[in-house]
């Protein structure tokens, strides 16, 4: 539990003084709980003396059991009122952290880590675990400490009334730890199965959800409704089986707990009745044994969910200790890239890039071309160190892209993707994330310059309209160019196009071209494409295939020199005089 606490405290960083407040009031609050067990003892101490004639006790015995109640009514109240409050506000506030935290240590990460574990794990992260969290943590924590002192207090007083009640008690209270222990053993399996099967039964949701077009179309999709239905049940299966095991701890904790009750109240009536034990230490003790009880219960129900809450936080650990990309304290002030012999593979085993040695040269176009697979996205990836490279260098302005912070590095670039996303925002925020401190103007002028402010100009709301989760209101086409607005806007000093144009129809494309123009302007460019018109005069063309430079040369020079850029070209000749 002491572990638990530091574990907690360290991920509540500094929200971690209101939960140690919390559970300083909660301590005090099991100390005032215990008040009431004092009042029953002044109360039956005094009619013992006056030979249990309830009306000889003076308005001064009143007053005093009054007082000692009233103290305890009220000091649990107000613990109780700040107790809450501070676990309420440093809950919240230590969770909404938490993801802010791991979604600025998320940005660090390299790709490759997306690449490997499904966005499923990680989104049962940021909600499931981080719920549970800030919803329970705090409390579970007050609870077992508060509880924790209200029994020692009795304890005390037990051992201090009698030493064989005493015993009697701290025996089976010992027994039911073994019976807590035995079961947070077994549960502890169950719990990690149960959050395991959290994480694919959100996998298959985000699967079915991505794929429900697919799923509508195709006779396949009652098999995946099956597969879900099998995640399902699994998870129900895990669920009950997690009951059963609380259920069945829970009985045998709480039938030693009055078994032992039920002994301390007959020993006590027992020893009475022989003389052995003061018959007001007697009636105080069969008090005590019934005051046990709340806490006692309470504690075994709070030890149930510290094993999920213990599984939870450490997989928030986990989360927040993936290795992050490390970078130097340089900066480029010249922007040419020159990749020096390198390679990459994703696995570690197959290379993605092999052998690659390429110059491309400040605020020239470089074109990309080569067949499906042959690892041109992959080799501008490793230009912006989404990866880093298995062997060799990249450098930007002679700089090794390891020796520069990842935030000043992608400050360099803006990337423009086949596959646009756009946030669930208005049109001018998803521009302006390009520059956030950009005015209206500056982002109209951008969007004028992307050839998109005349469309947008014709919604509804303008500027202001929702572009709807990943631009589902808005067309292909107007997303792209929305992308360009974007990057025109962030003004970077080198540009990706990564297939900027390859899926838009004639009209958008010829948009998307004066786009480019507007965009590329004075930068490094370097762009991927299949449509030869639009890379023909590049200033540099490199031929890729199967991970290696074929070549590299002008449209010119090129045609008379690679085979593979040469049969490349005819085939997109005859592709383009193709007729319905």
């Amino acid at each position: 539990m002491i572990e638990l606490l530091r574990q907690f405290m360290e991920l509540c960083g500094n929200k971690s003084g209101k939960i140690k407040k919390s559970i300083f009031v909660g301590a005090l609050d099991g100390m005032f709980e215990s008040l009431p067990f004092t009042a029953v003892f002044y109360l039956f101490t005094r009619l013992k003396e006056l030979h249990f004639q309830a009306d000889a006790l003076t308005k001064k015995d009143v007053l005093i059991i009054s007082v000692i109640f009233l103290v305890g009514v009220i000091g649990r109240w107000i613990c109780k009122y700040f107790v809450y409050n501070l676990q309420s506000v440093a809950g919240y506030e230590a969770a909404a952290e938490t993801r802010c935290d791991i979604g600025d240590h998320l940005k660090k990460v390299s790709m490759g880590f997306f690449s490997s574990r499904s966005i499923g794990d990680t989104i049962t992260t940021l909600t499931d675990d981080i719920h549970f969290m800030e919803q329970n943590a705090s409390n579970i924590l007050e609870k077992s400490i508060n509880n924790v002192i209200s029994v020692l207090t009795l304890t005390i007083c037990m051992l201090f009334f009698d030493l064989r009640i005493g015993a009697a008690f701290i025996v089976g209270a010992l027994i039911s730890v073994a019976i807590i222990s035995s079961q947070q053993k077994t549960s502890r399996v169950v719990v990690e199965k149960l959050k395991d099967n959290q994480m694919k039964t959100n996998n298959k949701v985000l699967e079915y959800l991505e794929g429900i077009t697919v799923y509508k179309l195709f006779p396949n999709a009652g098999s995946a409704k099956n597969d879900m239905g099998k995640v399902f049940s699994e998870h129900s299966k895990h669920e009950l089986s997690l009951e059963k095991n609380f259920i069945f701890g829970s009985f045998w904790f709480l039938a030693v707990e009055r078994i032992t009750a039920s002994i301390i109240i007959f020993a006590s009536a027992w020893l009475a009745m022989k003389g052995s034990l003061d018959i007001v230490k007697a009636a105080v003790l069969l008090v005590g044994a019934f005051a046990l009880y709340k806490p006692l219960e309470n504690l075994g129900t709070v030890m149930g969910m510290v094993r999920m809450m213990d599984i939870s936080m450490k997989r928030i650990r986990e989360t927040k200790n993936i290795p992050v990309m490390e970078g130097g304290n340089k900066n480029a002030d010249r922007f040419d890239i020159a990749l020096d012999h390198v390679s990459f593979s994703y696995d570690g085993d197959d290379a993605v890039i092999s052998d690659v040695t390429l110059d491309i040269p400040a605020h020239k176009m470089t074109a990309i071309v080569g067949p499906s697979g042959c690892g041109k996205t992959t080799l501008t990836r490793l230009m912006a160190r989404f990866w880093d490279v298995s062997s060799g260098t990249v450098r930007i302005g002679g700089v090794d892209v390891r020796d520069i912070q990842p935030e000043t590095l992608y400050q360099y670039f803006s990337i423009v993707f086949q596959n646009v996303f756009l946030f669930n925002d208005t049109i001018e925020n998803n521009i302006r994330f390009g520059k956030p401190d950009a005015t209206h103007e500056e982002v109209v002028n951008a969007a004028k310059r992307a050839c998109c402010h005349e469309f947008i100009s014709q919604l509804e709301n303008g500027y202001d309209t929702l572009a709807g989760e990943n631009g589902s209101s808005l067309s292909g086409g107007e997303k792209q160019r929305i992308a360009m607005a974007r990057a025109i806007l962030k003004d970077a000093p080198i540009i990706i196009l990564d297939e900027a144009t390859s899926s838009v129809d004639p009209e958008n494309e010829w948009m998307m071209v004066k786009a480019i123009d507007e965009l590329v302007e004075g930068k490094t460019v370097i762009m991927i494409a299949h449509k030869m018109r639009t890379i023909m005069n590049a200033d540099q063309i490199v031929v890729m295939e199967n991970g290696r430079i074929h070549g590299t040369g002008t449209h010119d020079t090129l045609l008379e020199k690679d085979s593979i850029y040469r049969s490349f070209w005819d085939n997109r000749k005859n592709a383009a005089s193709w007729k319905i």
